[in-house]
């Protein structure tokens, strides 16, 4: 099953050419290890198609986690939604 979700937010990025993904983790205060695969994957799809993937709204544990696998390097992380769309835009 998660394969299957997954794959729901994959295939709309294998559809563009050049992918600008925003993940709004806002309503997230906390996420294991399935899920930052799926991150993973989201960003290694996206960058091979010469994309950008950010993240906003990150809460101070989540963004622990990130820092603790040093995966707060591979992506902007934004204090909320607005600034990470505007940087997407200007990217």
């Amino acid at each position: 099953m998660i394969e299957q979700a997954a794959e729901v937010v994959l295939q709309p990025l294998r559809e563009r050419d050049v992918p600008l993904v925003l993940i709004a983790l806002d309503k997230v205060n906390y996420f294991g290890s399935v899920f930052l695969s799926l991150l993973l994957r989201c960003w290694k799809l996206t960058s091979s198609r010469g994309g950008t993937m950010v993240l906003s709204g990150v809460s101070a544990r989540a963004r622990e986690l990130l820092e603790v696998t040093a995966l707060d390097t591979l992506w902007a992380i934004y204090d909320d939604e607005a600034e990470a769309l505007q940087a997407l835009e200007t990217d």
